[in-house]
C-alpha cells in the first residue's frame, strides 16, 4: 500500500512537471538552445563572447566564492582556449527547472577534460553549475568545481609567455 502511495505521489509530481515544461515550452526551448550553444560551441572554441546577449546587463557570475561581471566571466571562459586543446564536456546533464516560488533555474552537472597547450597531459574535472533566468535572460550563475588545475595552467602560461617577451 506504501508502495503504491509512493508511485502515485511520484506520478503526480511528474505530470505536474510536465503539464508545465508543456505551458512553458518556449521558454525552456529557449534555455536548451541557448545552453547548448553557450557550453557546447561557445566555451569549448574559445567563443563564450556569445554569453553576453543572453547575460543581462547587471548579472552576478560566482565560481566557487569568488563574484564576476559578464565581461570578467566571458573572459575567465574565454582564456580556457587559450590554455587548452581539444575541451569538452563529457557526458553533460543540463536540467532547467521552474521552483514553487517561480525562479527558474538551470542546473549542469559535467566532468570536463582538455589537454594542455604547454604539458600535453590530459587534466579532467568535474563541475556543477546553475543558471538563474528571469523571462529570457540569466541573471545570476554559480560554478563550482577545483579550479588547482586551472591555476597551475595559467602559472605555466604565464611563465611561458614572460619568457618569451
Amino acid at each position: 500500500f506504501i508502495i503504491l502511495i509512493s508511485i502515485i505521489a511520484i506520478t503526480s509530481i511528474w505530470l505536474f512537471y510536465i503539464n508545465n515544461l508543456d505551458i512553458n515550452n518556449s521558454i525552456y526551448l529557449a534555455i536548451f538552445n541557448i545552453t547548448s550553444n553557450l557550453n557546447g560551441k561557445g566555451y569549448t572554441s574559445g567563443n563564450f563572447g556569445i554569453a553576453s546577449e543572453y547575460f543581462a546587463d547587471n548579472g552576478v557570475h560566482k565560481v566557487n566564492n569568488d563574484v564576476y561581471t559578464n565581461d570578467e566571466i566571458i573572459a575567465g571562459y574565454n582564456f580556457h582556449s587559450l590554455l587548452y586543446d581539444e575541451m569538452e564536456h563529457i557526458d553533460p546533464v543540463i536540467t532547467t527547472v521552474e521552483y514553487n516560488n517561480g525562479e527558474v533555474y538551470t542546473n549542469h552537472w559535467s566532468d570536463w577534460r582538455g589537454v594542455s597547450k604547454i604539458t600535453g597531459e590530459e587534466q579532467k574535472n568535474t563541475f556543477h553549475c546553475w543558471w538563474q533566468w528571469e523571462g529570457n535572460k540569466i541573471i545570476a550563475t554559480q560554478c563550482y568545481f577545483d579550479t588547482s588545475d586551472i591555476e597551475a595552467e595559467t602559472a605555466l602560461y604565464q611563465e611561458q609567455n614572460s619568457s618569451n617577451n
